[in-house]
């Protein structure tokens, strides 16, 4: 059985990342001969939409039958629960102890509570924010939130 686990390295050492889509890679393990491989993810966690589906295609091309992170977005988990692979949830420890947990049924199946809604869970306001006005004085929020405008009724000097 290949299992693969989100990870900050790219060894069964490393410490388990509890991203999906954004994680740096995962460690594959393969539970018939011992070994492991690295999954590099670095192509797919900077895209600005996307990252967990490409994320998910690249996992599944690789023949992965078991997946272990923290938590994933919904278009992520809806493309994976098409795939067949069983997700488990694990935040912390090795990628061995993830393995090892993994083995000894303690950990969770992925659940509703680990997929992330919205513009994400871990903090941050996602995209955009509206529009205030086209004019410099009217500020505006930008990507991931950013500063009220400037102008005389946004607490700005009105130059």
């Amino acid at each position: 059985m290949k299992i693969a686990v989100s990870a900050k390295g790219t060894s069964v050492d490393s410490e388990v990342d509890p991203r999906f889509g954004r994680t740096i890679g995962f460690v594959l393990f393969d539970t018939e001969t011992g070994s492991s491989t690295y999954l590099d993810n670095s192509a797919h966690r900077d895209l600005s939409q996307g990252a967990g589906i490409q994320t998910t295609q690249m996992i599944v091309k690789a023949g992965t039958e078991v997946l272990i992170t923290g938590q994933m977005g919904p278009k992520a988990a809806q493309v994976l629960s098409h795939t067949g692979i069983k997700s488990y949830v694990c935040t912390s420890g090795t990628v061995q102890e993830a393995i090892q947990a993994l083995e000894n049924n303690a950990l969770k199946e992925l659940s509703a509570d680990a997929i992330q809604s919205g513009p994400g869970k871990m903090g941050g306001r996602g995209m955009g924010g509206g529009e205030r006005g086209r004019d410099p004085s009217q500020g505006g929020q930008g990507m991931g939130g950013g500063a009220r405008g400037r102008g005389p009724r946004q607490g700005g000097s009105g130059t």
